[in-house]
């Protein structure tokens, strides 16, 4: 009994392929003819679609240069000390160019003139969507600016929170350092001595021996205990 090659085999099952494949495209070509005000109309909307990327993307980029020119000018009237001025136009950029690159310092900058105003509760309003869960750099100075105005505000607990917030979540010794220190002042301030020393004491866990602000608070602890509040 003859057997066949296995060249053969190899050739038949290539052909198959072929065949299927042409079967494949054939079907295609003529579902295509069937179908030809469907492809017309996919291939505008593809088109639409291509068009619309490609404007919006342009549109942010001239949006985004268009927020950096406002900005650079908005802070040439604040070194001119035209305070009101620039607080006008900051709500005004915040308006347009919110969600671009710049939102947040200028949520910044105009959080800092409503303070440097005694306007705590418009600074509390401007600074809450930057700083009140912060994660990056920019929202840690947010959440900074957030706790003054809380003590600004007479809201002393919140501004507490916030500063340990900061402590809780930042990666940076500064921040951790500065956010225990305003939250010890704020319990000192209020007679809670012994929380406090608590605060300073893990200050000092942040700070250097051989830093000269360790001496600083070092001798905040001293004049807490010396003042006979806490034994």
């Amino acid at each position: 009994m003859s057997q066949r090659h296995p060249g053969a085999r190899r050739a038949s099952s290539q052909g198959d392929a072929d065949d299927a494949f042409v079967a494949r495209v054939l079907d295609f070509t003529n579902w295509a003819k069937g179908n030809q005000q469907v492809l017309t109309v996919a291939g505008v909307v593809v088109a639409i679609l291509v068009a619309g990327a490609l404007y919006y993307q342009s549109y942010r980029s001239q949006l985004t240069e268009q927020a950096a020119e406002q900005l650079e000018t908005i802070h040439q009237s604040i070194a001119i000390r035209d305070v009101e001025g620039a607080k006008v136009d900051l709500a005004t950029f915040l308006d347009r160019f919110g969600g671009t690159a710049y939102e947040g310092e200028a949520r910044l900058l105009l959080g800092e003139l409503y303070l440097e105003t005694g306007e705590p509760q418009q600074a509390l309003a401007v600074l809450g969507p930057l700083g009140s869960s912060p994660r990056r750099p920019i929202e840690f100075q947010g959440a900074s600016l957030l706790g003054a105005a809380y003590e600004q505000e007479g809201r002393l607990d919140e501004a507490e929170d916030t500063y340990l917030d900061i402590a809780n979540r930042s990666e940076l010794d500064f921040q951790i350092r500065d956010a225990l220190a305003a939250a010890a002042r704020i319990r000192h301030a209020r007679g809670d001595d012994e929380g406090a020393i608590e605060l300073y004491e893990r200050v000092l866990e942040e700070v250097e021996v051989t830093a000269p602000e360790r001496g600083m608070f070092e001798m905040r602890i001293q004049e807490i205990r010396s003042s006979g509040s806490t034994a």
